[in-house]
């Protein structure tokens, strides 16, 4: 079974390892744990678990941070921004998400969109904007698949919106 999980103050190894599998920029996704030893995945931890729980610094936006599971096994990490201030607005998007290397290529790229999806419609986002970079075939694939349209683009990316209200 597939599901998310929020992020918490005692995640532990199993994440440590998963986020040592996505690269510091996976295609746009910003991963700061990769590289770090598990000491500083932990004070990382901490700090994150104050930002999705409003300690937030005057650029940053609210935001809530999960991981993806199949059963035990952590697989992706997502992101959702509650709305987007200007910088994001041009930059990139309410998702982010990655999916650990060893796990590509087996769907679990729709399956975490869809369901970061479903947590903004929790989040009353009616209209979710999300990007891509453009040499990322696969991640463009998957936001059309999910109900993205194109309403921008830039030398380097793709910018789409998905309307929660016809879903």
């Amino acid at each position: 079974m597939v599901y998310l999980k929020k992020l918490s103050k005692n995640d532990d190894i199993k994440i440590y390892n998963m986020l040592q599998e996505i690269d510091a920029n996976d295609n746009g996704f910003h991963n700061k744990v990769f590289g770090m030893d598990f000491q500083q995945y932990k004070k990382w931890l901490e700090n994150e678990y104050a930002v999705d729980n409003g300690k937030l610094e005057d650029w940053m936006v609210p935001q809530t941070s999960f991981w993806m599971y199949d059963g035990n096994e952590p697989i992706g990490y997502g992101r959702i921004r509650h709305y987007l201030n200007d910088n994001l607005k041009n930059t990139s998007g309410h998702i982010g998400y990655a999916i650990r290397k060893s796990k590509r290529g087996q769907g679990y790229g729709n399956k975490i969109l869809r369901l970061l999806i479903s947590e903004c419609m929790k989040l009353e986002i009616n209209q979710i904007q999300i990007a891509a970079n453009k040499n990322n075939i696969l991640s463009n694939k998957v936001i059309l698949k999910n109900g993205g349209v194109l309403f921008k683009e830039n030398k380097e990316k793709n910018f789409y919106h998905i309307d929660c209200k016809n879903m």
